[in-house]
């Protein structure tokens, strides 16, 4: 009862927004032909599914975690949700915030994201990460940040949902890129004017397959019997999930090979490991023999 009016609730906030302009957050996608589309047929693209409109609303929640943290540890962040328009080229932004250090105001952007993600990543080199093309967008993000705010260089926090743990890469404004993503957005702004569609990149599961215009640029692409799911989270999860079966068949197999030789040993030291056991008469089952393994900790001994 109780999350059926939730999802009743979240439904309703999904809906398709205009876009007219070349959006910082957007301009680091692969596909000019998307950013195009974006632009002149916002409205036939593909509604966000439910559990991705939950992402959505977990994003936003764990941005506003992270610069309250910021904040309670003594930091000074401004400028939060501020809008940016370049109307020369047609560039708009909207910054999370700017965080002041050492008399400077740096742009600052946050990310939260699955473990599975987070994990991959060190350094902003890291989000050039072909199996997850949606982290590319955020370097292209950044510069434009950097760009407006003529800052020389910017903060990206990453969170993960999991362990609240925070991540801080650092990035520089590099302006051989940032120049790139200006002369992409003129091309696009070219064919917006023309009413003309870039050609199609070569189809890639990763940025085609879950592309909101994909009945429009490859109606071709059947799908009709298939239910997408748009989660770039999810299918981290379930790639790392199939990358760790063999592991657990392992597992299984020799946590049946020690249990078998602990049988009826109720205190037994091992190395490392203290091993309890005991029998266990469930009602109604037979009784069969309970092993519990835990590792002891290390102990050091000091001396004077």
């Amino acid at each position: 009862m109780l999350l059926e009016k939730l999802d009743e609730r979240l439904q309703a906030q999904i809906k398709l927004s205009p876009c007219h302009t070349n959006r910082a957050s957007e301009l680091g996608h692969a596909c000019k032909r998307y950013l195009v589309l974006r632009r002149t047929r916002w409205q036939e693209a593909e509604l966000p599914s439910l559990s991705l409109q939950r992402l959505f609303g977990e994003g936003h929640i764990q941005e506003r975690a992270v610069i309250r943290a910021l904040e309670d540890a003594g930091f000074v962040v401004v400028e939060q949700q501020r809008d940016y328009e370049w109307k020369e080229y047609q560039i708009t932004a909207h910054l999370d915030g700017k965080i002041l250090l050492e008399g400077a105001a740096v742009p600052l952007e946050v990310k939260s994201m699955s473990p599975y993600i987070f994990k991959s990543i060190h350094t902003a080199a890291d989000l050039l990460n072909p199996r997850y093309p949606h982290l590319q967008k955020y370097l292209a993000q950044l510069q434009i940040y950097m760009l407006l705010s003529n800052s020389e260089k910017a903060v990206l926090l990453l969170k993960d949902k999991s362990s609240g743990q925070i991540k801080e890469l650092w990035m520089e404004l590099d302006y051989q890129f940032a120049e790139s993503l200006i002369q992409k957005a003129q091309s696009i702004n070219v064919a917006v004017a023309a009413g003309i569609l870039p050609e199609r990149i070569p189809y890639t599961e990763n940025i085609c397959g879950r592309c909101p215009f994909l009945a429009i640029c490859l109606p071709e692409v059947k799908r009709d019997a298939l239910e997408i799911i748009t989660d770039p989270e999810l299918e981290a999860n379930l790639k790392r999930r199939h990358e760790l079966a063999p592991l657990r068949a392992e597992y299984e197999q020799l946590d049946d090979q020690v249990k078998a030789i602990l049988k009826e040993h109720e205190r037994v030291v091992v190395g490392d490991f203290l091993v309890h056991g005991s029998w266990v008469e469930p009602k109604g089952r037979p009784k069969y023999w309970k092993v519990s393994i835990d590792k002891l900790e290390a102990t050091k001994e000091t001396t004077e």
